[in-house]
């Protein structure tokens, strides 16, 4: 059609927008998420205690990295950031790589901020691994009376009673926190329908991704939830909450590739217009000519 966009100009125009708040480590302030500062508020209440642990279950792979990741990168610096010993684990096998690279990319952010302190494997995380089982691996730890010889070995091959941060874990309620992110359809139910007992449950947070925040939200209103983090905006506001807490904060990435995804949307919504002028302007055109 006469005057119709190059649609390499668009993918241009598209890719400059995504990618140059990156580029420049520029970044807007984030809306404010109501139920990202519900979960910000469940960690900021925890507190260290002898045979605690957070379990932090990261099921995602590549496929939804683009809003897990940055959710799950969050989430662990700030427990990381209360001294709460956590362990990683996923039921995804593609998981496998972030279990190691968050939390270890996390320490190193928090010792490059204060140089004096220290965070270090089997004192502030462990790493459990891949579970294959499933919703049964999920089904089996609110019945242990004893978490340590439940897991008995860290992927590393380590046994758990010889790493502080899980040693003195025994039972569910030992277990201070639950923060689980997914894109993947049924993951998180397993979770909702087993991860507690008759008389407690850890305190819930889930990351998910844009397309399945209505569902999410459910089980927010239910209360089975405590915190919800809705895609890269829920991070973005996370990571906000994060630096207004600790100004000497390194910006990340969140709020950076939020930026970009909203500054593409502009230009998508753009162009959406400009096209369709055009096409409008070149329909009279050629009623004109036919008349």
């Amino acid at each position: 059609m006469s005057g119709a966009i190059d649609r390499r100009i668009i993918f241009l125009l598209v890719l400059l927008a995504l990618s140059t708040p990156l580029i420049m480590k520029y970044s807007i302030k984030p809306a404010r998420m109501a139920s990202a500062d519900k979960f910000y508020a469940v960690i900021d209440k925890l507190q260290p205690r002898k045979g605690g642990v957070a379990f932090v279950a990261l099921d995602f792979g590549p496929n939804t990295k683009a809003e897990n990741l940055y959710q799950a990168q969050v989430t662990i610096e700030h427990l990381m950031r209360k001294r709460v010993p956590f362990a990683v684990f996923s039921l995804y096998v593609l998981a496998e790589p972030f279990l190691v690279s968050v939390p270890q990319e996390a320490a190193n952010r928090l010792m490059a901020e204060f140089p004096g302190e220290r965070w270090e494997y089997g004192k502030d995380w462990v790493n459990l691994g891949y579970f294959p089982g499933g919703f049964l691996t999920v089904q089996a730890i609110p019945k242990t009376n004893n978490l340590v010889e439940h897991f008995k070995k860290d992927a590393r091959g380590n046994n758990l009673k010889d790493l502080p941060a899980f040693a003195d874990a025994r039972t569910l309620k030992d277990i201070l926190f639950l923060g689980e992110f997914t894109g993947l359809t049924g993951m998180f139910d397993n979770y909702v329908q087993f991860f507690t007992s008759a008389d407690y449950k850890p305190p819930f947070g889930h990351g998910c991704t844009s397309i399945t925040i209505p569902e999410a939200y459910i089980y927010m209103d239910s209360g089975q939830l405590d915190g919800l983090l809705e895609g890269i905006a829920g991070a973005a506001w996370y990571s906000e909450r994060l630096t207004q807490a600790f100004p000497a904060r390194a910006k990340d990435s969140a709020e950076m590739v939020n930026t970009g995804l909203g500054v593409a949307h502009l230009v998508i919504i753009f162009l959406v217009v400009i096209g369709n002028v055009l096409a409008f302007r070149s329909g009279r055109s050629q009623a004109g000519s036919r008349a």
